[in-house]
């Protein structure tokens, strides 16, 4: 039977102060003594303990007691009943009265003890109990207990909220124990990395989330920011491209800034990245996402736009383990376009008044069948991990070979790492972790009018592929133009990167409390580009007499670290953890080029074979120097409070007064759960409010921004003699400084039914100031068409995030779900001259605003009111009513922000199979979809899509597509006819797993075998007409308009559905 304690909570703490002080007064009749009990508590504030079956035998009793000690209350409350009670601290503890001749003839024992966590503190309210009886108690404050028994050989079963349960076996020569529990496996006892150590989550006051290994494993995740995708509320991976090397950009409560870098600090191991694209996601341990600047401002410069700490897999002290996980994948489009077949192609070029002898043009061919294509992936990975109490080891060596859904475009990348952890003596331990890749991709142009996406619907389907001489096939109508097979092919190329990332430490353990780390990282990043174009098989080729590119590109960084932390708990309630450190870094890029044409044949395929050459060359640097410290204080588990501050000095700012950024913030925790007055065993199990406040800065912008810059620029004829000269390409600012943002958060954290369902919510609000602004200056200085960066402009960000993880069913069948939603509202509170207009389109003019007042991420043009049955053009709105088309009729047409998004896992397993599948959703949100201008705007001879099969053709025709104007764009000039909803809701992955029976891995001398299906992309509801809702014009671009113009599609790669076999074995 289970115990029931019932711990009725009075509203006022001096109720259970005074105790016995406190007179009773109840006057009932025929009353329960249960409901005795609760006026008890509320008048005196002791608790009652008693078991389901005293709860039954309880008779009903008349009591009339006016000013009554607490003593003779009790003796009322217990007569004629069968039981008796003892008194334990604030606790009245109902026994079973037994019977005289009973006591008389059973021997009694006295079991004491104390319970205790293993740190030794005392366990206030544990739970003991004589296991198969009804007889127990619970500790005092100090954790000590004291119980009899008449059985000589009795089993303790001690339980205590959040600990594991233990039983203990008594006789009679051993009565008195020290009891040890042991902290449950919980998700709030989870330890998280934070910034320059770790915590327990529940005692962490800013804002947080995580992800483990667990989360990563059997998807067949590519890049790790595939895995934190929909895992994490106010976190929005964007996948700018579905081409397999286009990466990742992460997005943490919105964007903050306009023209400066909106991208977190990637750290691996605790050594800043900024090619995220080469981390292989098997090695991944765990995932921390900082996001408040509570959380984050230890990071200081760098944690402007939050932080991502990644830790690898690290060897403990187990047997060897060697792990082999394999998978087999295809891919492909989920959806193509219809587009004019031939015979649609030929009467809309007629209509337009484009002839040309047809008898020359007899093919029939959709691009899309020639261009996309079932693309296969395959992946290996080696891990070995092991160690003993001394050392710790992980090795591990991983290929991938990934080819896109679009011919020709591949990657193949491998990694080696390893990480080495050494205990030389009681008070050193040393390390080091290494990672080395090597990448090659592929790559096609996309986001352009003629690149590959783009071609492939406006592509003339006349033509075959290549002409009968071997040569490629050119547009009947641009002679120039070649078909969109030739466009992909005609260039061959590729990217090699090669990178390596590691870093040293050593851990000094000094006097008890103090321990200090010093820790030297590096990364080093080259890359080449090849590029070849034959003289002979495109247009393009024979115009130059070939074609050839090399590009060879170095960025190393190294950090230097240095913290001394002090970790120091007195009388068992007051932690008291500080840090202080000093941080050096260093960060150098070069890169330079060679171009190449007039070959004499295609025997030497790259520069060293060109009669034409010309070169560039670029380098720059930068320097960071950083002082921090961070002091973390827990009263009793209940009381949290946390103070970061950190000082930065960047070479980007070259004002001494500008240098050095100063970034403090605060935050505390208060968790309810753990007050006296809290009742832990109801439906409410852990409770911690949270409030944070912190400024973080930003330093993302060029690293001579600040400085007056030369540049060579053409010859200068001096004296007859022509001599290279210079001319000042940037011009000095010596005011520009930090940008910066504060931040304030609000958060609860609770745990709910025996912790089965964990819930989180958090309100923020973010101000950046001083925004970093690339803006234009007047050409009078002497620097036509430049910008400078300035520090102009304010904006804001406000938001919700709720994340609930719950267990649903925890029987022979499991059911668990993660689900969380984000809301994020952004504006723009002031900006230098009002406005900034930027993303261009082909020969359209801007699509895209930052306007005072309005959110970022803003569509602008005109207002289209449908076609005009009487013209067959299409009426815009006259705003300025001016009675023309004029810029005074263009206005806000979208908005490109989603007003909330949100991710759903569920996870299932019953015996050895295991099933999961999450869904992630973005909605609210406009596209422009620029490609329509291209394939519906009929007015050049590129192939359009089946809609414009309803064009205009007749007056009085009602319809929304306008009539063909050849060289007339009227029609399609940026308006709202072509913002589409971008909402969708899209079951993103779903696994089937089966781990073998260990009667059959027995045989096979191995632990484990795990078999999985994955599909990613399965299905995808959206309204949205173009390829795919997951499109970004300028996403993979380091350009400005990735923060202003987001949600444009202009021939955007398309994200594919994805089909993979895997194997995880273990020996």
């Amino acid at each position: 039977m289970k115990l029931i304690v019932i711990f009725m909570i009075s509203g006022c703490l001096t109720a259970a102060a005074n105790g016995f002080g406190q007179m009773v007064n109840i006057s009932e009749k025929n009353i329960s003594l249960e409901k005795v009990f609760r006026l008890i508590k509320k008048q005196t504030g002791y608790s009652f303990l008693y078991t389901e079956t005293q709860l039954q035998h309880f008779k009903k009793i008349n009591v009339n007691l006016k000013d009554a000690e607490l003593e003779k209350a009790l003796q009322v409350c217990f007569a004629n009943q069968l039981f008796t009670y003892s008194i334990v601290e604030k606790t009245i503890v109902v026994k079973n009265l037994l019977h005289p001749d009973t006591q008389q003839q059973e021997a009694t024992i006295e079991i004491t003890g104390r319970v205790t966590d293993s740190a030794g503190n005392g366990l206030y309210g544990a739970s003991i109990k004589i296991k198969g009886t009804n007889s127990g108690t619970s500790t005092a404050s100090d954790g000590t207990f004291s119980l009899q028994s008449q059985a000589d050989d009795i089993v303790l079963v001690v339980s205590y909220v959040d600990y594991e349960t233990k039983e203990i076996t008594i006789s009679k020569n051993q009565t008195s124990f020290q009891i040890i529990l042991k902290k449950k496996e919980s998700e709030l006892n989870q330890v998280v990395v934070v910034g320059y150590g770790s915590q327990r989550k529940k005692d962490i006051t800013g804002s947080v989330s995580t992800l483990s290994s667990k989360d990563i494993e059997n998807r067949g995740n590519t890049q790790f920011g595939y895995a934190i995708e929909g895992k994490a509320a106010g976190v929005q991976v964007i996948r700018p491209s579905g081409q397999p090397q286009a990466g990742f950009s992460i997005r943490i409560r919105g964007t903050s800034t306009i023209t400066a870098g909106s991208e977190p600090l990637y750290l691996i191991d605790g050594v800043p990245t900024e090619s995220t694209n080469e981390i292989n996601p098997a090695d991944i341990e765990n995932i921390t996402v900082l996001k408040d600047a509570s959380a984050a401002a230890i990071y200081g410069a760098s944690g402007a736009n939050g932080v991502v700490l990644i830790t690898t897999k690290r060897g403990k002290n187990q047997k060897t383990k060697v792990s082999f996980d394999t998978y087999q994948g295809m891919s492909e489009v989920w959806k193509k376009i219809d587009v004019l077949n031939a015979a649609e192609y030929k009467t809309l070029m007629n209509e337009m008044g484009q002839s040309v002898d047809w008898s020359k043009y007899t093919a029939d061919n959709n691009w899309q069948d020639q261009v996309f294509r079932t693309a296969h992936t395959q992946s290996y990975q080696l891990g070995i991990t092991g160690g003993n109490e001394n050392t710790g080891y992980y090795i591990s060596g991983s290929w991938l070979k990934q080819q896109g859904v679009v011919i020709t475009n591949e990657l193949n990348r491998g990694n080696f790492k390893i990480n080495l952890d050494h205990k030389v003596n009681r008070w050193l331990k040393v390390g080091t972790s290494i990672n080395y890749s090597r990448w090659k991709d592929i790559d096609v142009t996309e986001n352009a009018k003629y690149g590959a996406i783009m071609s492939v619907l406006t592509g003339a389907p006349v033509t075959n592929v290549y002409n009968d001489d071997g040569t490629f096939t050119l547009n009947p109508f641009i002679q120039d133009l070649e078909n969109p097979v030739a466009l992909i092919l005609k260039n061959k190329h590729d990217w090699i990167n090669y990178r390596f990332n590691g870093n040293a430490y050593a851990e000094f353990s000094l006097a008890a409390p103090l321990k200090f780390r010093t820790m030297f990282g590096v990364e080093q990043l080259n890359g080449n580009y090849q590029g070849w174009v034959d003289p002979y098989t495109s247009r393009e080729g024979r115009g130059f007499k070939g074609i050839a590119d090399l590009t060879s590109s170095q960025t190393s960084y190294w950090i230097s670290e240095n913290t001394l932390t002090y970790n120091k708990t007195i009388a068992g309630k007051h932690n008291i953890t500080a840090i202080g450190g000093f941080v050096v870094s260093r960060k150098n890029t070069s890169s330079s080029w060679i171009h190449g044409t007039g070959f004499g044949s295609d025997a030497i395929p790259n520069v060293s074979g060109a009669s034409i050459k010309t070169s560039g060359a670029a380098s720059s640097a930068r320097k960071n120097v950083s002082a921090l410290s961070r002091i973390n204080y827990t009263y009793d588990d209940r009381y949290l409070l946390t103070a970061n501050f950190r000082a930065d000095a960047s070479s980007v700012f070259n004002n001494s007064d500008n240098v050095w950024g100063y970034f403090p913030s605060f935050s505390a925790g208060w968790r309810i759960s753990k007050e006296s007055f809290f009742n832990r065993d109801g439906w409410l199990n852990d409770l911690k409010l949270r409030a944070g406040w912190g400024s973080v800065g930003n330093d993302q912008v060029g690293d001579y921004a600040s400085y007056g810059l030369v540049s060579a620029s053409g010859n200068y004829v001096i004296g007859g003699v022509i001599t290279p000269g210079t001319a000042v390409s940037s011009l000095e600012n010596k005011n520009l400084k930090w940008e910066t943002t504060q931040q304030t958060d609000i958060g609860v954290d609770a745990a709910i039914l025996n912790n089965r369902i964990l819930f989180t919510a958090d309100y923020y609000i973010k101000q950046t100031t001083n925004m970093l602004l690339d803006r234009p200056i007047p050409g009078s200085v002497g620097i036509p068409g430049s910008t400078a960066i300035k520090n102009i402009g304010k904006m804001e960000n406000r938001g919700f995030e709720f994340q609930v993880s719950s267990k649903n069913l925890t029987g022979k069948l499991k059911w668990g779900t993660d689900f969380n939603i984000s809301f994020n509202r952004s504006k723009i509170i002031s900006l230098d001259g009002g406005t900034i207009k930027i993303g261009n389109i082909s020969e359209r003019g801007t699509v895209a605003i930052a306007q005072e007042g309005k959110p970022l991420g803003l569509f602008y043009g005109y207002i289209s009111e449908g076609v005009d049955p009487a013209t067959g053009n299409i009426i815009y709105r006259d705003i300025d009513k001016s009675g023309d088309l004029s810029d005074g009729d263009q206005t806000i047409i979208g908005n490109a922000n989603p007003k909330y998004f949100f991710g759903l896992t569920n996870n299932f397993s019953y015996g050895n199979f295991t099933f999961s599948f999450f869904v992630q959703g973005v909605q609210g949100n406009d596209i422009f979809n620029a490609t329509r201008i291209e394939t519906e705007g009929l007015i050049d001879e590129a192939n359009q899509t089946k809609n414009v099969l309803n064009r205009w053709t007749t007056a009085g025709q009602v319809t929304n597509i306008p009539k063909a104007t050849y060289g007339d764009n009227t029609n399609s000039l940026i308006s709202s006819r072509f913002i589409e909803n971008g909402s969708f809701v899209r079951l993103k992955s779903a696994t089937l797993g089966y781990t073998l029976p260990e009667a059959v891995t027995n045989r096979l001398k191995i632990s484990r075998c795990f078999l999985y299906v994955t599909g990613e992309n399965i299905f995808t509801f959206t309204k949205y007409s173009g390829f795919d809702p997951e499109v970004s014009l300028y996403g993979r671009s380091g350009s400005s308009e990735k923060n202003i113009a987001p949600g444009i599609d202009y021939g955007t790669y398309p994200q594919s559905r994805d089909f993979i076999i895997g194997l995880n074995i273990t020996f």
